[in-house]
């Protein structure tokens, strides 16, 4: 076992072994709508909105001081007004930047864009174009919409919101419905218990009132780990973070100089950067007309994006050619032995689509030496999950 896999196992059964005791006699806690009740990291207010006590949240996560649950149900209603963009349920928190989250998107009513779930590892964003499912091109655990839900989400009324937690399992129910609207097979492991709520990066947020959670008994929040995908590269380094307009796709920079992380792919397979550095929330460079600039966004020096490199080892017993499948989020560029092979990008809308990370569909010739070969990977990042993986075809 990876020693990261290893250091999260062991710090969940310490959360597990903590919360067990306060577990079995949990009741239901209503969380005040004071301000010393809450941790926000923006600023938020208490008020009066279609004649309820609320706490309106304009953008960010605002999260309940002493609230802690794993497992349990946390409920709450929430109104979206007239420009919400955003509204949801931050959970399993260990900081207002680290969380799980359900949100809501009133913009993207009645289709599969209105319900959606992924982590907030290391900001305020989620890292939805990784978490993605029900168009065709969701990861095995979230196949039959596992992150994505429709809903008919109305403006500038009270609509309840509850979710049930049971180990690796989310199952949200929204406004009147008695079965779930969302079932998220596996919630991605955070290590928090905390909860609260959530508005996005942007601002337009919304209005939270009657916000109460109750406890379960504890069980064991990670599912069963599957085999990773056949030929999944799994043992990578990170390097730090670096703002974009000091990366140059076609040169890789002195190496040695750079800091390294020991890092682990998700059960899915993907590396999930957001896991171990601060993700951007930058937008793509548009003219006047809305259209994105492509020219720019395919330069990889897009204002406020963020570049990582990735590296690992290829052991090869002779020379030759092999194929690696890879994929990415938003952009990539893979070199091999300090040689770059391609380049790649699609954040948001540069293509059709909305710049969801695919499991298939692209793949690179990899000109390989008999001995030790380094692979390295650039991995850009807009807005909307941080992440890559690699598969090498057997030689």
């Amino acid at each position: 076992m990876h020693s990261r896999t290893r250091t999260i196992a062991r710090a969940l059964g310490l959360l597990l072994a903590a919360c067990a005791p306060a577990a079995a006699g949990a009741q239901t806690v209503t969380v005040p709508l004071t301000g010393e009740a809450w941790d926000a990291t923006d600023s938020i207010r208490f008020e009066s909105y279609l004649g309820r006590p609320c706490l309106y949240v304009n953008r960010g996560v605002a999260l309940a001081r002493g609230a802690a649950l794993v497992n349990g149900t946390i409920e709450m209603d929430v109104a979206a007004t007239p420009v919400t963009s955003f509204l949801g349920v931050a959970f399993r928190a260990t900081s207002p930047r680290f969380s799980n989250v359900v949100f809501f998107r009133p913009g993207s009513s009645g289709t599969t864009e209105a319900v959606q779930y992924g982590p907030a590892f290391n900001g305020v964003g989620v890292a939805w174009q990784v978490y993605h499912g029900g168009s065709g091109v969701a990861w095995q655990a979230y196949d039959d919409g596992g992150a994505n839900a429709v809903a008919e989400i109305p403006r500038e009324r009270w609509v309840h919101l509850r979710i049930d937690l049971d180990g690796p399992v989310a199952r949200v129910f929204f406004d009147t419905a008695t079965a779930p609207t969302l079932i998220v097979p596996r919630v991605v492991v955070s290590g928090g218990t905390s909860l609260g709520v959530w508005a996005g990066a942007f601002g337009r947020g919304a209005y939270f009132s009657g916000i109460r959670y109750t406890p379960a008994p504890v069980t064991a929040v990670e599912a069963a780990r599957a085999p990773l995908p056949p030929g999944t590269l799994d043992r990578w380094e990170l390097s730090d973070v670096l703002d974009a307009r000091d990366f140059t796709p076609a040169t890789l920079p002195d190496l040695a100089r750079l800091h390294w992380t020991p890092v682990a792919p998700e059960p899915e397979g993907f590396v999930l950067v957001n896991r171990y550095r601060a993700a951007p929330a930058a937008s793509l460079p548009m003219d006047s007309t809305g259209a994105i600039l492509a020219d720019s966004v395919m330069t990889g020096k897009i204002a406020g994006a963020r570049v990582v490199y990735a590296r690992t080892t290829i052991v090869a017993d002779r020379d030759g050619v092999r194929r690696l499948q890879y994929g990415y989020n938003n952009g990539v560029v893979v070199y091999a032995n300090g040689r770059p092979l391609v380049m790649a990008m699609n954040p948001g809308a540069l293509r059709k689509g909305i710049g969801v990370m695919a499991p298939a569909g692209d793949a690179v010739f990899l000109p390989l030496k008999r001995g030790r070969n380094e692979l390295v990977f650039a991995v850009v990042e807009v807005t909307g999950g941080w992440a890559f993986w690699a598969r090498l075809d057997p030689a």
